[in-house]
């Protein structure tokens, strides 16, 4: 598997990983508001493979479980997520059952004679016993959850390398947010990042711009210029990233200013030789475009 494939099959893994977690909290939500369906539970776990969590298990075996080089930390996972599987999809049996089948026997209840009396009670203990084991299934399915969360921390900060991590966690803060919160999710990025979310802005811009996104990747430089160790390099990136941007826009005048601006601060050795040609090369057709538009 190449390095960019499995980059980009790390980050789909913790974001289904966040799905999950999302998806049970707005099942325990419904759980006790008495709003829970069976439908609901079947976009949190299913066995046709239409569930978050059913794609995160297959996910998990995929990457890890038959693979040598999948760490201990990835094979736990792998076997976190299958236990949760497991578990899930009994709650989503007890689930089935109290739906389908409670309001029928309360259907008939009057209805029946002294001998279908016995087979009613029978089920009424049933019903009694599944309405238990949901109770028991979420409380063990928390616990669960809660441990994969502090496993996919791990995760992520082996994955610190995936150069699409800084981005993946700048657009999805707010998700992250609400599985970690703020202060653990501030701590998650200082451990992450040398210079913490300064750091997540300046990598994330070099990730834009890997792509070819300059409003994007202008916008992470900037929020990374008082940055003390990172202040020279995203300046230089800063105005790399708005000469493009403005280009792109026809706004021929501000591009050349950025340009000039970013070969000005380009004397430094981390920037790309490459990066500095490009630059070059965006003068010099600015200018030819200027000529031509003074001669039209």
């Amino acid at each position: 598997m190449g390095k960019s494939n499995l980059e980009k099959r790390q980050i789909d893994l913790i974001e289904e990983s966040i799905l999950v977690m999302k998806k049970f909290s707005d099942l325990r939500r419904l759980y006790r508001n008495n709003a829970l369906s069976f439908s609901k539970v079947e976009e949190f776990v299913d066995d046709r493979g239409k569930s978050c969590l059913f794609r995160l298990k297959e996910m998990c075996h995929e990457l890890f479980r038959n693979s040598e080089s999948a760490s201990y930390k990835e094979k736990l996972y792998d076997i976190t997520v299958g236990y949760i599987f497991h578990e899930a999809m009994k709650l989503r049996e007890n689930v089935y059952q109290l739906e389908y089948y409670r309001p029928k026997t309360f259907m008939v209840k009057d209805k029946v004679g002294e001998k279908e009396k016995k087979i009613l009670k029978e089920m009424e203990y049933l019903i009694v016993k599944a309405e238990k084991r949901l109770k028991e299934g979420f409380l063990e399915l928390k616990k669960l959850i809660k441990e994969l969360s502090e496993q996919l921390k791990d995760l992520i900060l082996t994955y610190r390398n995936n150069q699409l991590l800084p981005r993946f966690i700048l657009e999805n803060q707010k998700i992250f947010v609400s599985v970690y919160g703020r202060k653990r999710l501030g701590e998650m990025v200082r451990e992450l990042f040398s210079d913490g979310k300064k750091k997540l802005f300046f990598l994330a811009g070099l990730s834009y711009l890997s792509s070819d996104y300059y409003d994007e990747a202008r916008l992470a430089f900037r929020n990374a210029l008082d940055s003390g160790n990172l202040r020279k390099e995203a300046l230089f990136y800063y105005h790399y990233a708005s000469a493009f941007a403005c280009y792109l826009k026809g706004k021929i005048k501000q591009s050349v200013i950025s340009a000039q601006k970013a070969l000005e601060a380009s004397n430094i050795k981390t920037v790309p030789s490459q990066l500095v040609e490009n630059l070059h090369g965006l003068i010099s057709d600015l200018k030819r475009e200027q000529k031509t538009k003074r001669h039209i």
